[in-house]
């Protein structure tokens, strides 16, 4: 059962690694294995507190791609649902093999390192353009589809990918959050019944909630400040030395 101490580890661990690239599934798995105790419905809840922070940040852009008498908005969209598909056909098809995922130390420290070497390559490539197109979402969009194990981050991936096909950071990085919003909202619904039966204190979800919404307001600030530093690169080295740990912690645990 979640307590109030564990709903504020968990809401930090969520508003500040589901967006700085560094896999908050993740770092909630780490501490759920120390725990000794898993509730991914209850992950999943933070991870919808962090998407409306997206929303909101984002409401003007949103916004403004709903304005469909625009080509350009609705050929946007087209890629946003483009990009989403190959999560969504991973998720559903496998879902119980990446559930499993979340209790193994090992495959978490595998992630945490493939995440990191996806991450830390990004400094050999460079920008050459601003624009998205159609091939640009669908490769996003695969790389989104990879981070949906825990231990790969989905922003680190999927601006990762944007980078790799030549967009700017911050091209990227709004694509990422964008196409975050449907898939986010999906998995939500999806676990909406398991919230509901895993009967968590309302106390508890409505501090949660708050919590992992206003630090992912201000974690993603500091990810575009990032972005523009040029240091993005930095993260992947942090998630390949957390990976070699969490693997050795695994083999002699």
């Amino acid at each position: 059962m979640v307590s109030y101490i564990d709903a504020i580890v968990f809401s930090l661990i969520q508003g500040l690694a589901e967006w700085l690239p560094i896999s908050s599934s993740g770092h909630l798995a780490i501490f759920h294995n120390i725990l000794g105790y898993q509730n991914l419905s209850y992950d999943v809840f933070l991870h919808f507190a962090s998407i409306l922070a997206v929303i909101i940040l984002f409401r003007k852009d949103i916004l403004k791609l709903l304005n469909l008498k625009y080509k350009e908005n609705l050929k946007y969209i087209g890629y946003i649902l483009i990009a989403i598909i190959p999560a969504g056909i991973i998720g559903v098809l496998f879902k119980d093999e990446i559930e499993s995922f979340f209790s193994s130390l090992y495959f978490l420290g595998v992630f945490f390192i493939i995440s990191g070497i996806l991450i830390y390559s990004t400094r050999f490539f460079k920008e050459k353009k601003e624009k998205l197109d159609l091939f640009d979402s669908i490769f996003i969009g695969i790389f989104q589809a990879i981070a949906i194990v825990p231990g790969i981050s989905r922003s680190g991936a999927t601006i990762s990918g944007g980078v790799y096909r030549g967009l700017k950071k911050e091209t990227a990085a709004k694509f990422s959050f964008l196409i975050a919003i449907p898939v986010i909202l999906g998995a939500s619904l999806m676990e909406l019944e398991g919230l509901i039966l895993s009967k968590i204190n309302y106390g508890i979800l409505t501090i949660s909630f708050i919590l992992t919404f206003v630090i992912s307001i201000v974690t993603i600030k500091i990810l575009i400040r990032i972005l523009n530093s040029d240091k993005f690169y930095l993260f992947g080295a942090y998630n390949f030395i957390l990976g070699i740990i969490v693997l050795i912690w695994s083999l002699v645990k």
